[in-house]
């Protein structure tokens, strides 16, 4: 089978790091499988696929908004003869609509919706748009239930269109991290880390995570990894707070299975999530993992890690400081690593593969 993902960019984010996994993880079973990406600005993971031999595509126009990327879409799906077009995030899933539109039925279109929540969603004008891109999708696939429920309600339409695959992660990678050093930063080896590794978006809410060391011991230091539009104004933030001897910016990092296993706890303060793939990532590296109670995060994590309420900063310092007892801490790192092994990424390729054999055939 030929499968061709497109998607919007490989800028930091969870649907552009499931791509990293899940697509190797469908050429292991056999499958040939290629990327298209709308635009390579801040392509983070470009080199992800390059490592492995995996071909990248990137639209002539280099823009995730022109609407002429349908032909670049269409143009390659015919030129690659691939039997699946499987679309992800925004951009990628208009075009790619519109691409399906211009096929004629040559070959199967299907869309993975990656979030519970976007600004769409605040205007009715988008309900109607929206419905119009999705209705040439044969499947529309969800990585939550509470994904899959949020995008029902704004789109509506037949059920049976609807489905839930969640996403994996490759277990084995983030299980065999080596504690690093990261005196360079001005950490030493006795500091107890809390790593929280996300976009600086507002829906990411590290301001919350950096209130909460003002309730914790000072050998508590708070490592934030990632970029994004909000970086500059939570370092000010930071300094206002006095707590820049404790908060560390790292960027963007490829170490992430060893900066896990050389923290002490993650924390994942989310005011909305689809899926919640970096709070996966910490548990099965066997890090205890602190989230949100929001859907699409909460299920991920309830059972393994410890929920507490958004922006409850007070809360989430005194969950942090109540692993300070060896027997908590031991507990709620093994739950973490129990709970992430329903999770693997070999079960969602798997899945997707069924998905696309079943359409090819006619079923479903």
């Amino acid at each position: 089978m030929k499968i061709l993902h497109t998607i919007t960019s490989l800028e930091l984010g969870g649907a552009e790091k499931l791509l990293t996994e899940l697509i190797p993880a469908q050429i292991a079973m056999g499958h040939e499988a290629e990327l298209l990406i709308l635009c390579d600005k801040n392509a983070v993971f470009m080199d992800n696929f390059k490592l492995k031999n995996i071909p990248v595509h990137v639209s002539k126009y280099n823009s995730i908004k022109t609407w002429k990327n349908m032909f670049q879409i269409k143009k390659y799906a015919k030129k690659g003869k691939f039997d699946v077009v499987h679309s992800h995030l925004t951009h990628a899933q208009y075009w790619t609509s519109l691409a399906s539109r211009i096929d004629f039925g040559k070959r199967i279109y299907i869309t993975t919706e990656h979030s519970t929540s976007n600004n769409r969603r605040q205007k009715f004008i988008f309900k109607l748009i929206d419905r119009f891109i999705y209705k040439p999708y044969k499947k529309i696939i969800s990585i939550s239930p509470a994904t899959q429920e949020e995008l029902i309600k704004w789109i509506g339409g037949n059920k049976k269109r609807f489905e839930i695959i969640e996403n994996g992660v490759d277990l084995s990678r983030f299980s065999q991290g080596n504690k690093i050093d990261l005196s360079e930063y001005g950490l030493d080896t006795d500091d107890k880390i809390i790593i929280m590794i996300s976009r600086f978006h507002k829906a990411k809410d590290q301001d919350t995570v950096i209130k909460s060391l003002e309730f914790l011991p000072k050998i508590y230091k708070l490592v934030l990894v990632g970029d994004g539009e909000r970086r500059e104004e939570l370092e000010k933030f930071t300094s206002e707070k006095n707590l820049s001897s404790r908060v560390f910016f790292l960027g963007i990092r490829k170490d992430i299975p060893d900066l896990l296993k050389t923290s002490y706890v993650a924390v994942q303060s989310s005011i909305f999530e689809g899926f919640g793939i970096t709070a996966l990532e910490s548990m099965s590296a066997g890090i205890p993992t602190i989230a949100t109670d929001v859907p699409g995060l909460s299920a991920i994590v309830k059972g393994g890690g410890i929920l507490f309420p958004v922006g409850d900063y007070k809360k989430l310092a005194k969950i942090i400081f109540s692993l300070e007892r060896n027997d908590m801490y031991n507990k709620i790192k093994n739950s973490c690593i129990e709970k992430s092994k329903m999770y693997d990424i070999k079960i969602t390729a798997e899945k997707y593969i069924n998905l696309y054999s079943s359409l090819i055939s006619g079923g479903k």
